[in-house]
């Protein structure tokens, strides 16, 4: 699996500096307010909030993207969106609300690009390392340095990046059990609490295989862009469990680094368990 490339080449190129420019630009208006006091709103459950912050850099990146290219259609977490345009943006103004409000410095600004259905480019902003990942056909980097995704063969040698299992949601023994699994058999499990940074991480070999199985495509398409980009590979499920096409409509999904087997990995266990009630 590859990204999509465009015709012309440029396209795709033209499309992701513009992400970019609009990603350092809500990056910089929410570093401002990084670490103060900041108020949040609970939205589905009271795991997943929204501020002030998130909302305005939604707009602002709406306002770039729309103002480049008026006839694209943004697709955004807070103001939402659907498609329709020939240019497609899948947007989340600050993945990770909760550890920005809190203070905890790992969030990011994602940016996915769809071309005609396809996805062929992402950019993830981390406004607290000023870290650009940018990835196209032509490949990935991070500030403008090449970059690509490596990883171990097995669990064991691997460091998995998720956060399943869920606030609020409904977890059998069966889920649990295979939670276990993975914290057994991977070398490491950590939780960032910002599954766009998991992927980005991923794809520029900082960290094996990222693993979710309740995501959102603004959560994720830019993610899967930059992995693809530096030569990984995904396993992408709806959330009923069946195949995903495209990409980056998937609820489930494992992202890995090159050299990683999924399909021997104690992941293949979380993507196909049952679908969540939660999830329609």
């Amino acid at each position: 699996m590859t990204l999509v490339r465009t015709e012309p080449a440029t396209l795709a190129e033209d499309l992701a500096d513009c992400a970019a420019a609009a990603a350092r630009k809500a990056g910089a208006y929410v570093h401002r307010h990084f670490g103060g006091l900041i108020s949040a709103d609970h939205k589905s459950r009271h795991s997943d909030v929204v501020t002030e912050f998130d909302r305005g850099a939604e707009e602002m990146i709406r306002a770039a993207l729309l103002g480049a290219y008026p006839a694209s259609t943004v697709i955004g977490e807070e103001f939402g969106g659907t498609g329709g345009s020939e240019i497609a943006w899948i947007v989340d103004p600050i993945d990770g609300t909760s550890n920005f409000a809190g203070g905890l410095p790992l969030y990011c600004i994602s940016i996915g690009i769809v071309l005609r259905g396809e996805l062929v480019a992402g950019v993830i902003y981390d406004p607290e390392r000023d870290e650009l990942f940018r990835g196209t056909a032509a490949g990935l980097t991070v500030n403008g340095r090449p970059a690509e995704s490596r990883a171990g063969e097995d669990d064991r040698d691997c460091i998995c990046l998720m956060n399943f299992p869920y606030e609020a949601k409904p977890l059998g023994e069966t889920a649990i059990a295979r939670y276990l699994d993975a914290l057994n058999g991977f070398r490491a499990v950590r939780r960032l609490g910002s599954a766009a940074l998991a992927l980005a991480y991923v794809a520029a070999g900082r960290a094996d295989v990222a693993c979710e199985i309740s995501t959102n495509p603004w959560d994720h398409a830019a993610g899967m862009a930059l992995v693809l980009a530096g030569g990984g590979g995904l396993v992408c499920l709806g959330h009923d469990g069946t195949p995903a096409a495209p990409v980056w409509e998937a609820g489930r999904y494992i992202a890995h680094g090159r050299g990683f087997a999924p399909a021997r990995s104690s992941l293949d266990g979380i993507v196909t368990l049952p679908p969540n009630p939660e999830n329609k």
